[in-house]
């Protein structure tokens, strides 16, 4: 049991201590963007301004607002991005007082959006905790972990939901969180104007500089980026392959 633990543990700080450097057949730079909340009433028009720029994307989508827009659901899905678990309905005390619920959310969501997209098979194993991570409970985070789901926080925001922010303000925003760092996960929200329209200058921002876009996943092949990536994250153990990129992340930190 304690080997175990102490597996788990490291698993989730591995992304942390990260690599000093890409791989071979590795991009050098990574950007995930990630959108939380949605689908909103503007979704149309942000998956919009997303297939103008070309730029896959990570949507970490709420039951209770899939259930409202199951039409921009299917968008999302259609367009091949990513659809993630970020709870039913934004909420946080149930799963830090009592993390068995989980597994039950989680199988309310698929439900919820295999009703929005008319596929029995859809299936998904990503999730955000509500505000991010750092206020939960560790048995909250092992909990999603032991479910066999991964859950992922972030190391740059647009900082969208604060006051007094607009189109110039989100950019400065992306620029000083990413400070050159070799994998990002950026933290933006569905149904804001202004991260809209400073979606042009992010993009060539990430662009310019050299990163690549890609969407989330817990494969082994972005679980090798990831691991140089400095969010706090927790993925689930996949037996020996899984072990052996934490050992290499352990060695070349």
């Amino acid at each position: 049991m304690r080997k175990a633990l102490t597996l788990l543990l490291l698993l989730c700080l591995c992304p942390v201590l990260g690599l000093a450097d890409s791989k071979p057949g590795q991009p050098d730079k990574v950007v995930y963007l990630t959108f939380d909340d949605g689908p909103k009433k503007a979704t149309p028009e942000l998956l919009d301004i997303l297939d103008e720029l070309d730029v896959p994307v990570t949507f970490f989508l709420v039951g209770l607002q899939v259930r409202a827009f199951p039409e921009y659901t299917r968008m999302i899905y259609d367009r091949g991005d990513v659809i993630a678990c970020h709870t039913m309905d934004h909420s946080s005390s149930d799963i830090k007082e009592e993390p068995a619920r989980l597994e039950r959310v989680f199988s309310r969501f698929i439900d919820e959006v295999r009703t929005a997209l008319n596929e029995p098979s859809f299936t998904t194993d990503l999730f955000r905790f509500p505000g991010g991570s750092t206020s939960y409970p560790y048995r909250s985070k092992k909990q999603v972990v032991d479910l066999g789901w991964s859950w992922f926080d972030w190391n740059a925001m647009t900082r969208d939901t604060y006051e007094n922010m607009d189109a110039a303000a989100i950019l400065r925003s992306v620029r000083n969180y990413t400070n050159d760092q070799p994998v990002v996960i950026l933290l933006a929200h569905d149904g804001k104007g202004f991260t809209r329209k400073a979606l042009l200058d992010i993009v060539a921002f990430y662009r310019e500089n050299g990163y690549e876009f890609r969407r989330l996943s817990a494969s082994m092949e972005e679980r090798r980026i990831l691991a140089r990536c400095p969010s706090r994250m927790g993925l689930p153990d996949t037996g020996p392959a899984g072990r052996l990129l934490l050992e290499s992340a352990l060695q070349n930190r």
